[in-house]
């Protein structure tokens, strides 16, 4: 097989499952389902799939048995990068494939993934492609949800995407602490990175990259389907 045949690449993690087709090694399209409604009886079962999970195992069970060919990224890959992680065993296939993707990135220059999803996930890789960790932190609905499941009184709002710092009531106080300390603790993690590593490359993706405000910061690169792209390098780099 070559980089020039077409293989399906699927993501499924926390909330929902990306699903692209890439061919001459370029992805040509992706589209969004939830669990329930994936069509995979509407794929054709003689393309390779090639995913990664962050789910129930049952769905790995029913990409084997349908599609000829079916690539899982796992801890166990080769990777074309060095790891450099204590637990590489512990690691996400999210975190994974983000990194696999960008360690062909940024040739020769330390890079950073910031995956803003359920989860806020930083992977950072040094400019030898040595990867050696991040950090994982609650996402945007995530502490959303806490202010209400953890208190007695405090409602369940929608994500606002607010540019004060204040709130005048106990609702714009609640979008302004939310979203404003989301935003303040991934600002201030990219620039204590920055500090350590001035020419860094920093490739943001997930589903709330949306709501992120770059602003005029050099360096930042929106990548909505970075994962994608770590699936299909990790892939290639099997066949």
């Amino acid at each position: 097989m070559t980089v020039y045949q077409q293989v399906y690449l699927l993501d499924a993690g926390n909330t929902q499952i990306k699903l692209a087709l890439a061919q001459n090694g370029l992805i040509q399209w992706v589209k969004r389902f939830e669990m329930s409604l994936f069509p995979l009886e509407t794929l054709d079962s003689n393309i390779p799939m090639a995913f990664s999970s962050v789910i129930k195992d049952e769905l790995s069970t029913i990409l084997h048995s349908y599609f000829t060919t079916c690539f899982e990224v796992n801890q166990l890959l080769k990777l074309p990068f060095k790891m450099r992680y204590n637990s590489p065993e512990t690691l996400g296939i999210d975190r994974l494939c983000n990194a696999a993707a960008i360690s062909i990135l940024a040739p020769e220059k330390p890079k950073l993934a910031v995956d803003l999803g359920t989860c806020i996930k930083f992977d950072f890789m040094t400019a030898q492609n040595e990867y050696f960790g991040g950090s994982i932190s609650p996402g945007l609905s995530m502490r959303a949800k806490a202010l209400s499941t953890f208190t007695a009184k405090l409602p369940l709002l929608p994500i606002y995407r607010s540019p004060a710092i204040m709130g005048s009531d106990s609702q714009t106080s609640l979008e302004v602490g939310t979203y404003m300390g989301w935003q303040k603790e991934i600002e201030g993690f990219i620039d204590a990175y920055r500090t350590s590593y001035p020419d860094i490359q920093v490739f943001i993706t997930g589903g709330d990259a949306k709501h992120f405000d770059i602003g005029q910061k050099n360096g930042i690169f929106v990548h909505e389907n970075l994962t994608l792209e770590g699936i299909l390098s990790l892939y290639h780099s099997h066949e």
